[in-house]
């Protein structure tokens, strides 16, 4: 066993973002938000927790290099059964960010939980991931950060599909926006490019029961993903597209 072997790399301004999401029971959150839980403040103590544990991760991670922590920035947004961390790490050095902005995200939503868990025993740790890494040899980001997009649900999932754009990096907005994602039937132009090899990619991948869950397209001349009101779909569908449409929204590929 060893570490990799780094001395041979130049130091560089590196930074890499993370994001985690836990869901917990309405009333749970309602506590959170009205300071009841009686571990005390916890959306403070998350911000906190995430961002000691950023400067633990070779301690906790013994692969990981020690690095110089120049900034570490906590982000926490709490929804109506679901608490988003979000995490923001740079500095210079010979090696990345990533391991210490996964681990201040992921020690933070085991934070939410050892605070709740006396109050909650439904609480799940629904996903934790790497939203972008810059500044080494290969840069890496989700493709939808910054860009704006409207969700158009009356199913009761727009909350939810609202949490996985997020996730990816996306301005939600009820108004103009530069993507659209829709649980309702609507009239799509057909576009080729990446809306093509979305359909045809999800058609050869998931469960046969599923490959009519999602059409691509545009609608009222903005790129549109329309999906059907199912969080197995929802989850097939951003698990593995979520990143090209980022790309698609910038017309590289349309």
């Amino acid at each position: 066993m060893r570490t990799v072997d780094v001395s041979s790399k130049p130091e560089t301004l590196r930074t890499a973002k993370a994001y985690g999401r836990i869901r917990l029971r309405p009333e749970t959150i309602r506590a959170i938000r009205e300071g009841r839980v009686p571990k005390g403040d916890v959306i403070s103590s998350c911000r906190l927790v995430g961002i000691m544990a950023s400067k633990k991760t070779p301690e906790l991670l013994p692969f990981c290099h020690p690095v110089s922590l120049e900034h570490v920035e906590m982000d926490v947004r709490v929804g109506e059964d679901y608490v988003e961390v979000f995490s923001f790490v740079k500095g210079i050095h010979r090696t990345g960010y990533e391991m210490e902005a996964l681990t201040a995200v992921s020690v933070a939503l085991l934070t939410i939980y050892d605070m709740c868990k006396g109050m909650d025993d439904s609480m799940l740790i629904e996903e934790i991931r790497l939203l972008e890494k810059a500044g080494g040899k290969s840069q890496w980001s989700k493709g939808l950060e910054g860009v704006v997009v409207r969700v158009i649900s009356e199913c009761g999932m727009k909350e939810y599909i609202e949490g996985k754009l997020s996730s990816l990096g996306a301005i939600i907005s009820e108004g103009d926006a530069q993507l659209v994602v829709s649980t309702q039937r609507l009239d799509l132009s057909e576009v080729w490019g990446v809306s093509y090899a979305i359909n045809q990619k999800l058609f050869s991948l998931v469960p046969e029961r599923l490959r009519e869950g999602v059409r691509v397209g545009r609608f009222e001349g903005k790129p549109c993903v329309e999906i059907q009101p199912d969080r197995e779909v929802i989850e097939a569908f951003f698990g593995s597209f979520g990143s090209l449409l980022g790309t698609w929204v910038d017309g590289e590929a349309v």
